[in-house]
């Protein structure tokens, strides 16, 4: 059933998701072998285009058009594909590919390049308004020195005296194992 619509009317945008036939009112309507021509050039052409000067081999382009039309292409178009591909698009006969007009790949290339540098100018200009529009910064508190005032569980005050924690004076002493420590002989086994 799509084939016949291949087959039979205009198609504008064949291989896309927006693809619509055109109606009688339309000015480019056409029906039957002149519409099944125009539909495989535009189906060739999203072969060939994106190929650029490589090219598609001839036998591709006539097994994609048997995938979308279900038939041969002399059956139904009306003519042979070698015939219709020497008069639309540049064909070596040596290597067996086909090639899109040089012309129209001028065309696209230059049409490519132009949304490229505009492209790159919108880029610039919406660089250059942000590094003019200065974002609102939150206010920050003052600089100042850290103070000793806030209470850290882990660390133990230091002794005025020695300028030393507790901890480093008791690994100081040499013997002092941390009991008494007043004058006198140590008196063991009194208790």
């Amino acid at each position: 059933r799509i084939q016949m619509i291949w087959q039979n009317f205009r198609i504008i945008d064949c291989t896309k998701a927006s693809a619509f036939v055109l109606g009688t009112e339309h000015p480019d309507f056409c029906e039957g072998k002149d519409a099944a021509g125009a539909n495989s050039a535009e189906l060739f052409e999203t072969e060939l285009i994106p190929a650029s000067i490589s090219g598609v081999a001839l036998e591709r382009l006539s097994s994609i058009h048997s995938h979308y039309f279900g038939g041969g292409f002399e059956r139904v178009v009306g003519k042979k594909l070698r015939a219709f591909v020497t008069e639309r698009y540049e064909f070596d006969l040596a290597s067996g590919r086909v090639k899109a007009p040089q012309k129209l790949l001028n065309v696209l290339r230059k049409r490519e390049a132009r949304e490229l540098i505009g492209e790159e100018l919108d880029h610039a200009d919406r660089v250059k308004r942000q590094a003019m529009t200065k974002k609102k910064e939150p206010i920050k508190p003052p600089v100042f020195a850290p103070s000793q005032v806030v209470f850290d569980p882990d660390v133990r005050p230091r002794y005025a005296s020695t300028k030393m924690q507790p901890d480093e004076l008791e690994e100081r002493g040499g013997g002092f194992d941390g009991k008494g420590g007043g004058k006198g002989a140590m008196m063991t086994g009194l208790f």
